[in-house]
Order: structure tokens, then sequence, then C-alpha cells
């Protein structure tokens, strides 16, 4: 995250870009340029930024929402169960499923040798 504030706070103020604003705002604009990069920061500074962004990155992968998407309609399902759903392997539904629960979205238990998975309470996002 660092580097992001790092590249924000580094770039030089775009001409073009400064003359965007004073057509849309109506008044020189070269001053609030950095007032959106203090907002930008203050933005990747919040404390929800870091888990907010982790879960919509677990959330980008369209077998991972499907996962999560088919948790939502069955309270729980073991990896065997996902992987006849999905088509993958043991092995990738077993990564994918790190990942979200890595992120908060899931919860895993085990019982003997088969992984159960089910939504957390509370996952921070409108799953489809």
């Amino acid at each position: 995250m660092s580097i992001c504030i790092n590249m924000i706070m580094a770039a030089k103020p775009d001409p073009a870009l400064v003359e965007r604003l004073e057509r849309l705002g109506g008044e020189d604009s070269s001053g609030c340029v950095p007032e959106y990069r203090d907002l930008a920061e203050e933005v990747l500074r919040t404390p929800d930024f870091p888990g907010a962004l982790k879960r919509i990155k677990a959330l980008a992968d369209a077998n991972r929402l499907l996962a999560v998407a088919l948790l939502k309609r069955r309270s729980e399902l073991c990896a065997c169960e996902i992987q006849a759903a999905t088509g993958l392997t043991h092995a990738t539904v077993s990564h994918h499923m790190s990942i979200l629960a890595d992120a908060g979205i899931i919860s895993a238990r085990r019982e003997g040798k088969w992984m159960y998975y089910r939504l957390a309470e509370t996952t921070g996002v409108r799953i489809p």
C-alpha cells in the first residue's frame, strides 16, 4: 500500500489534468491536485482499506465467486461438493478456499479427512 501512496505523491500534476479540472470547476485548479492526492492518501491509510482490498481481490476470480455463491445457497459444502459443482481439481478448490478464508469471506472446519466450508458470519460484501 505504501508503494501506491508513494506513486501518488511523487507524480507531478499533468497539465492536461489541471486544464480539465479548471474547465470542470471554472477556476484555477493547479492547487487542487495536491488536495486530491491528500484525499487519496487519506483513503489508502484508513484501517478498512486493506481488508476491503483483500476481499475484493479474493472475489475477483470467477471460480472463487462461484464457490461463494454456492455457499450462499447451501449452509455448508465439503470440498468435494465444490469440486463437483465447479469441475476444478481438489488441489485447486483447496487453494481457492484458502484465499477466501484468508480474506474472511468463508470459514472452514475439518471433520476427519473432510473439509467443510461455509460463509463467514459477516463477509463484508454482497454475494450474488
